[in-house]
């Protein structure tokens, strides 16, 4: 409820309304119907917050507003005042941050002053207007019923997320998560677990409720339930949002896919794109995540030495690894592969152990050979790796 509270000069102004939990967009106000609300300058950021509703027909209410206010005003401000006095009234509502100014039509004039429009236009402030006559008090019950609804499902996403994080903790059992399963009606199929930066909150919600999802808070990161279905794997690769993703089974089987999502999300930020718990569920995967600086040691011993025996001996040590350590490649494939015969390309796997210190023959340094390899490949390591293959062998851009 606005309550009225003492201000300069004897006046009485309505006092802010109440901060909140819930947080109303402006582009929410203009979507109402019922406020017969229209804009009358460009909107440039439709997310901005309306935190507080604030009815004011005070010259300069500054001492008043911390930020994010929808200003509400018949115009007394800005009637009858020079181009001067109007751009000064704006330039106090933009230093102060307000969110929107809404002019209300009908009383003052029947347009706004073309100087508002220019002041607010040039200082970037969105300009409103109602022309209905809608009380003002009908937007300030709307933000409060507004918010309210956000923060019954912000204490219902955060209490779904606790429990979820008690459950990948080991300090809860799987019942609960069964039973929220079967509120949210996604008992009976694979669930789609998608994790998102706290910040894509409400652009999550625009595609998960039209799918009958449900959303959880964890911390800093926000968690989306959504059947796995093809149309609403089809909606979220078209979309714009940068996710994580893994799939559940069942409920038990949330202990892995949570955790899994949240490692893709790391890596859907990196990409910039939404990124399955698959495609760094591989070595390549995985490597793509380690800092640049702990694959270097890998490239020096096991790389650099052969690329010095290469370039002064035209041995080929780095190619026949390549192709020795290509999948699906036994030693006599291999041999064709770089056109020798199976006893020397023996004969130069044994000098790249005498000179690495590794043996590819052994199946942990094959590993740390491959590793070696792909750093030098995608990392920025290239120098003098593959540069020395015979004519007739096809350049790799890397291994496989």
């Amino acid at each position: 409820m606005i309550t009225s509270k003492p201000v300069a000069e004897g006046r009485t102004e309505p006092a802010l309304a109440p901060p909140h939990d819930g947080i109303v967009r402006l582009r929410e106000l203009l979507a109402e119907p019922d406020l017969h609300v229209e804009t009358v300058t460009q909107i440039h950021d439709g997310d901005r917050a309306i935190r507080y509703v604030y009815p004011t027909e005070l010259v300069d209410p500054s001492r008043y507003l911390s930020g994010d206010e929808l200003i509400l005003s018949v115009g007394v401000p800005v009637a009858d005042q020079s181009d001067e006095a109007i751009r000064r009234y704006v330039g106090t509502l933009t230093g102060q941050g307000v969110t929107a100014l809404l002019v209300g039509l009908g009383d003052l004039f029947d347009e706004p002053p073309a100087a508002l429009v220019k002041a607010c236009q040039d200082l970037d402030l969105p300009l409103l207007a109602q022309r209905a006559a809608v009380p003002f008090r009908r937007i300030v019950d709307w933000a409060e019923s507004t918010r309210a609804a956000d923060r019954e499902i912000g204490t219902r996403e955060r209490d779904l997320g606790s429990i979820l994080r008690w459950f990948v903790a080991g300090t809860l059992g799987v019942g609960p998560v069964e039973n929220a399963l079967a509120r949210a009606g996604l008992a009976e199929a694979p669930v789609m677990v998608c994790a998102f930066t706290s910040d894509a909150h409400a652009r999550v919600h625009e595609v998960v409720d039209r799918h009958s999802g449900t959303v959880a808070l964890l911390e800093d990161r926000i968690v989306a339930l959504c059947a796995h279905t093809e149309e609403f794997t089809t909606e979220l690769a078209a979309s714009t949002l940068v996710c994580g993703l893994a799939v559940a089974s069942d409920a038990q089987s949330m202990a892995h896919a949570i955790p899994e999502a949240l490692e893709a999300l790391h890596e859907a930020i990196r990409w910039r794109r939404s990124v399955h718990i698959d495609e760094i569920a591989t070595l390549e995967g995985l490597l793509a995540a380690v800092p640049k600086v702990r694959l270097v040691p890998f490239v020096q011993r096991l790389i650099v030495p052969l690329v010095d025996h290469d370039k002064v001996n035209s041995s080929y040590l780095v190619a026949s690894l390549e192709s020795f350590l290509s999948p699906r490649n036994d030693i006599s494939t291999a041999a064709n592969e770089v056109y020798v015969h199976v006893n020397t390309l023996r004969n130069r796997l044994a000098k790249i152990a005498e000179l690495t210190g590794a043996n590819p023959l052994e199946e942990t340094d094959r590993i740390n050979f491959r590793i070696a390899l792909w750093a030098a490949h995608n990392m920025g390591m290239r120098d003098g790796v593959g540069e020395n293959r015979p004519a007739s062998l096809p350049r790799r851009g890397g291994t496989r």
